[in-house]
């Protein structure tokens, strides 16, 4: 569980810019965890950051090859490849992965919102994006995450006081059964600040 020890802080890094600092951070977390799934996807998030295919495509199969021995599934892994490109700013490889990650499960409801949200977040598709969340919130109608992702949309698209109402219920849904999360926070105060803004013009 040490890894978190050099990956938390690697990410910390990567989010300022301290891409050097960074990798000296992973090459000694590689004497200890030479074979962690966790590091080889921030190695290979930094190598796409950095633009180094090359050592990218080393650690994506790597990382790949390391989940497919642990029996993962091909959607869980698509995912996460996903995931990876999304960190290092490829937008359009993300959504082939999450569309592929989709295909592979299409009655899989954390599929439908992790392309949902993602559709939504970055204004690729937002309609999509909507259409896919509702048929996760069909399988899963009191998933949090799911009710997020759909006022986020609604709140994108206008719809400011259905989206309160979604992402209140949301939130309280979180609140009661998980923790405090700063994200989904800042997007319901964000909104609320765009109901008011509305109403003072």
């Amino acid at each position: 569980m040490w890894i978190l020890d050099y990956t938390v802080l690697g990410e910390a890094y990567h989010r300022i810019g301290k891409y050097d600092k960074e990798k000296e951070l992973y090459k000694q977390a590689e004497q200890d965890f030479p074979d962690d799934p966790e590091l080889i996807y921030n190695q290979a998030i930094l190598s796409l950051a950095e633009r180094d295919t090359f050592a990218a495509n080393r650690y994506i199969d790597k990382y790949i090859s390391i989940r497919t021995g642990n029996s993962e599934s091909e959607a869980a892994i698509t995912t996460s490849l996903a995931q990876i490109y999304f960190e290092a700013g490829f937008l359009d490889e993300a959504e082939e992965y999450y569309r592929k990650a989709l295909s592979l499960e299409p009655e899989n409801h954390v599929r439908l919102n992790n392309l949902g949200y993602f559709l939504i977040d970055k204004g690729r598709n937002i309609n999509e994006g909507l259409e896919l969340v509702d048929k996760a919130l069909e399988l899963s109608p009191d998933n949090y995450n799911y009710l997020h992702t759909k006022g986020w949309g609604l709140f994108k698209r206008g719809k400011f006081e259905e989206a309160l109402e979604t992402f209140q219920i949301s939130w309280d849904l979180r609140i009661k059964y998980d923790r405090y999360n700063h994200s989904a926070f800042s997007h319901l105060e964000e909104l609320k600040k765009a109901i008011a803004n509305q109403k003072n013009n």
